[in-house]
């Protein structure tokens, strides 16, 4: 009996079956048979079918109705003998070892069901575009339900296991392989890989299926059934039994899609109405350079084409693309990202073509350019890419890559040559020869050459002008000459005014860079540019008398006049009434209550209230507001000159000790205070740190001698009075002091607090924060880790998750990089370190978080602040305000900062960088719109907040050396990417590595990443 059984199902296949049949002949093991089945045949197959079975026994011959391949192969498979089997078409072959080698792999693989060796298309006898190696498939189910692994024939397949799930269905007449390959994977059959190109396709023009749709509808049934259960398999793997995750599905069927719309488009038809057929939306994470080198190998297998395959298949499919484009922007996962495919599609099929020869593959230009000649200015219209491959005689030294706006100077060229080759030029550029289309160097001339090479570099526009004029008919003569244009590429002609065309690639730039400017300066116009009015202290060189009643009547002329009913004031009101407990009081005294505005919060929580304020104008004020019921006293009231009265149960007093100008003034102050409180008393204050106590922490820099800790210390020292509860936050300390018996102690309880977010403008520039410290400069370069967040929520889609941390694991990683001895720098200190040669020390990182959502402000910056760390936010400009627009298709997007929020954001330590206008992938957009997303962006934020924005994150780290040029060009001196690993003294800026921060990272990953 034979080890192994070849099943040969054959139906008009005269042309191919005698190559099929001839490499089993020459099989280099011979213990096999061959089971060919004529399906219905009206050619000449059966005939040389039985010839060689009448030659060679190991050949047998089975005839039927024509009923499809999958039933010709069960037909065979009925008949097989040996253990082992392989499905051989009859326009295929196997290389002359492949049984040897393949069964040999059954003996040192014995658990394997299905080896599997790689495989290779054959055009005329010769390897083909692409092969296919074998892969070890490390979840074979999850592989098979997303694409067909490998061709039919690079299979031996072990007999008993095709008869455990009934060989092929019938009722696949497409796809079949595909389907058996899931429906083993499904029972647990194992799966091995084999080294070697042992199983050939032979391709001819019109070998592929034209019958796409059909090849789509049952691609997509295996892909369906792959993500669901399958009522065929009686017994499957229990894991296995409802098919892999349902997340999945959208990316197989469009991986599938993708190829079959490039072989529709290789083949000449439009892809129209395989688009439409497929009912899964495309996933909201589809990768558009992932779809185009699946689209690549599409065009390429279903045009055939001869070699070179491109630029001349280019030519043929480009009239193809503009609808392609329009249907993948419709129906995209993301705005442009047809444009994004396409120009995709452009660079994949630019990098495959030879780098010594001039060639345009859609809006990219693949120009050689020869260092032992004259740079030269190109005009390019149409082209929105030049990759220019930089040749020195024979030796290719790299490419540059250039955004081009209609034409490219050569000083342009010459100056990235310098920054990226390190060459230095003795005047190799002719700034004459404006050049176009598809030449750069004019070839050698020896005499024109020692001229140009003897002449100045700067000579005038004039004679530039004269100079090419009486160049350009030379140029044409020598290069028709020298084969640089073909008959169907006419040479230039004389234009007016040429020498200044390249320059106009210039003035295109600068009038949309200007076009952005004014944009942004309207649009701040419209937007409240007041100055606040209100104010938290001294302002400038003021030195007022704040122990005089005038002062402060002056003060109160005005209504509110330090804005006590903001935000940063109301929380900071509520954290204070929580310093109450639930504690009721029957007698208190609320010392400078200003105009009531917490007079009335605190009103509800003791019987009789007196509120008092050395202004006479703010204590009518106050009484006016009260409510009728309320049982509330107004009085004015000198603090340091008045007697206090008492006793009381509670005394409150914020946010004005600080005025007493020395500490005997304050401690009269805390003698009267402990002296009006009964025993048992609590005396409640709020004030804000100032940098006096804490010169290296955030808090004010006003000129006073002491601020809240100064202010605690002194109660905290008073034998009648003991600290019991301190709330802190990194703007002021809330504290509750109890009156005890003389000398009488108790533990305090101290909690963290947040300050409110935004803070209003007047708070947040008064602030100093850290101190207003700047990271010293170490005597050595230490690496920078540029830790990367996006949301610090717990609020979102799942598909989303990764990129949320919990506000819980967020400050965790703060803590651990504060108790580890880690700093945080800004920035514009990490540009100054690579400006000025100063060099960062160990432990300092920089945080950073893309999109300027709003959980930024709410979560994020308040664990900031209480933990240390500076900060930068990336903003998408044309999207403040709104939503993450670009996450919707993944459910209701997250709110975004609005302006006024961002200008606060911007004074309370944290460095605005821009993210785009609209948040697109930048390699998707044409030169104009990529120039209005950089210069654009940059303009909004600088001109609606007034401050110089230098940084840059390219939303979706989508960036590359042409875009990296242009942010340069826009006046940006950061770049971030999406790169992992840390910032090196050797790093370009443009271009800085980030560490992202993911969701569920252990503190081991997240320490390994401040590493590197």
């Amino acid at each position: 009996m034979p080890m192994v059984s070849i099943i040969t199902p054959a139906h008009g296949a005269e042309t191919t079956l005698s190559s099929t049949l001839q490499s089993l002949i020459a099989q280099t093991h011979a213990d096999w048979e061959c089971v060919i089945i004529d399906d219905g045949s009206t050619d000449r197959t059966a005939e040389i079918a039985d010839r060689f079975a009448a030659r060679d026994t190991r050949f047998r011959v089975l005839r039927q109705e024509q009923s499809g391949v999958s039933a010709a192969r069960n037909a065979g498979l009925a008949q097989a003998k040996g253990d082992w089997v392989v499905f051989l078409d009859a326009d295929d072959a196997l290389a002359s070892a492949h049984l040897e080698i393949m069964l040999n792999h059954t003996r040192t693989l014995p658990q394997a069901d299905i080896l599997h060796c790689g495989w290779r298309r054959l055009k005329d006898g010769a390897p083909w575009w692409r092969s296919h190696p074998a892969v070890k498939m490390d979840n074979p189910f999850a592989e098979t339900a997303r694409y067909c692994p490998f061709a039919i024939h690079a299979a031996l397949l072990r007999r008993s296991r095709l008869a455990e799930i009934g060989g092929f269905d019938p009722e696949m007449t497409m796809c079949e392989d595909w389907d058996l390959w899931q429906r083993l994977a499904r029972v647990g059959a194992e799966f091995a890989p084999v080294e070697g190109l042992m199983a050939d396709v032979s391709v001819a023009a019109g070998s592929l299926s034209s019958n796409r749709i059909k090849h789509l509808d049952f691609g997509l049934k295996v892909i369906r059934r792959g993500h669901h259960s399958d009522p065929r398999i009686a017994y499957p793997v229990p894991a296995l039994a409802q098919g892999i995750t349902q997340a999945a599905l959208g990316t197989a069927c469009w991986y599938l899609a993708t190829w079959l719309v490039g072989a529709t488009i290789g083949q000449g038809d439009n892809p129209g109405e395989l688009l439409d057929r497929v009912a899964e939306p495309l996933p909201p994470d589809a990768d558009a350079y992932t779809l185009s080198a699946i689209m690549v190998d599409g065009i390429v297998v279903g045009a055939f084409p001869g070699e070179p395959i491109w630029p001349g298949l280019w030519s043929k499919i480009q009239d193809k693309l503009p609808d392609l484009e329009a249907w993948f922007d419709r129906h995209g996962p993301q705005e442009a990202f047809g444009s994004l495919l396409v120009r995709s599609l452009e660079r994949k099929v630019a990098d495959q073509l030879p780098t010594d020869v001039p060639a345009t593959i859609g809006t990219t230009r693949i120009q050689p350019i020869d260092l032992d000649r004259p740079i030269v200015d190109l005009i390019l219209p149409g082209i929105e890419r030049l990759r220019c491959c930089i040749w020195q005689g024979p030796t290719l030294l790299g490419q540059l890559e250039f955004v081009v706006f209609g034409a490219i100077e050569a000083d342009v060229i010459q100056d990235r040559l310098r920054t990226v080759f390190g060459l230095e030029f003795d005047d190799l550029t002719d700034p004459t020869a404006v050049v176009e289309d598809d030449f750069v160097n004019r070839p050698d001339h020896d005499e024109e050459r020692a001229a140009d090479m003897a002449a100045p570099s700067h000579r005038g526009v004039a004679d530039r002008v004269l100079k090419l004029i009486a160049k350009l008919s030379y140029w044409a003569e020598a290069k028709t000459a020298a084969g640089w244009w073909s008959e169907q590429e006419p040479a230039p002609t004389p234009v007016d005014a040429i020498s200044g065309v390249a320059l106009a690639g210039r003035a295109e730039f600068d009038r949309i860079v200007e076009e952005e400017s004014q944009r942004a300066l309207a649009a701040s116009a419209q937007m409240s540019k007041e100055t606040p009015s209100k104010k938290t202290g001294p302002a400038g060189d003021e030195v007022p008398r704040y122990d005089t009643e005038a002062y402060w009547e002056e003060l109160f002329s005005q209504v509110d006049p330090w804005d006590y009913r903001n935000n940063y004031e109301t929380v900071k009101y509520l954290q204070t009434l929580q310093l109450l407990d639930d504690r009721r009081f029957s007698n208190g005294l609320e010392l400078a209550c200003a105009e009531g505005t917490f007079t009335r919060m605190l009103a509800s929580r003791v019987d009789n209230l007196l509120a008092t304020d050395i202004s006479a104008s703010a204590v009518a004020r106050a009484a006016s507001l009260q409510d009728d019921d309320a049982a509330v006293a107004y009085r004015q009231l000198d603090l340091l000159r008045d007697e206090l009265e008492g006793p009381y149960d509670l005394i409150v007093c914020s946010e004005v000790l600080y005025y007493f100008e020395n500490r005997e003034k304050l401690r009269q102050i805390v003698d009267k205070i402990a002296g009006s409180l009964r025993p048992g008393g609590w005396f409640v204050t709020a004030h804000a740190n100032l940098l006096v106590d804490m010169p290296n922490e955030t808090g004010f820099g006003w000129p006073h001698e002491f601020g809240a800790v100064g202010i605690g210390e002194m109660f905290d020292q008073h034998p009648d009075l003991t600290l019991s509860v301190e709330a802190r936050s990194p703007l002021y300390r809330i504290q509750r002091f109890e009156k005890v018996e003389h000398g009488g102690f108790l533990e305090p309880k101290r909690v963290e607090v947040n300050t409110a977010q935004p803070l209003p403008l007047q708070v947040a520039s008064q602030v100093r924060w850290r101190g207003g410290q700047a990271v010293e400069a170490a005597a050595s370069w230490n690496d920078v880790p540029i830790l990367m967040y996006h949301q610090v929520s717990d609020d979102g889609a799942d598909q989303l998750a990764r990129y949320r941390q919990s506000p819980e694991a967020f400050e965790a990683q703060l803590a651990f990089l504060r108790d580890t001895g880690w700093r945080g720098m800004t920035l514009d200190r990490l540009l100054a370190c690579f400006d000025e040669g100063a060099k960062p020390p160990e432990k300092t990182l920089v945080l950073t978080f893309d999109d300027a959502t709003r959980d930024f402000m709410t979560h994020a910056l308040p664990l900031l602040h209480r933990y240390g760390f500076p900060s930068s936010l990336f903003v998408p400009t044309g999207r403040v305000g709104g939503s993450a627009i670009w996450d919707s298709a993944y459910g209701s997007p997250a709110p975004l900062l609005t302006w006024e929020e961002l200008a606060a954001v911007a004074k309370s330590d944290v460095t605005l960088g821009a993210h785009g206008v609209r948040h697109v992938r930048l390699s998707a957009l044409a030169p104009e719109s990529l120039l209005r997303e950089l210069a654009g962006s940059k303009a909004m934020l600088e001109k609606c907040l007034g401050r110089e924005v230098l940084a840059v994150a390219y939303p979706y780290g989508d960036f590359d050396p042409a875009i990296r040029d242009i942010a340069e060009q826009c006046g940006y001196r950061i770049g971030l990417s999406c790169v992992g690993g840390t910032v090196r003294a050797d790093a370009d800026k443009l271009a800085l590595k980030r560490q992202e921060v993911f969701r569920g990272i252990t503190q081991s990953q997240f320490e390994n990443l401040l590493f590197g």
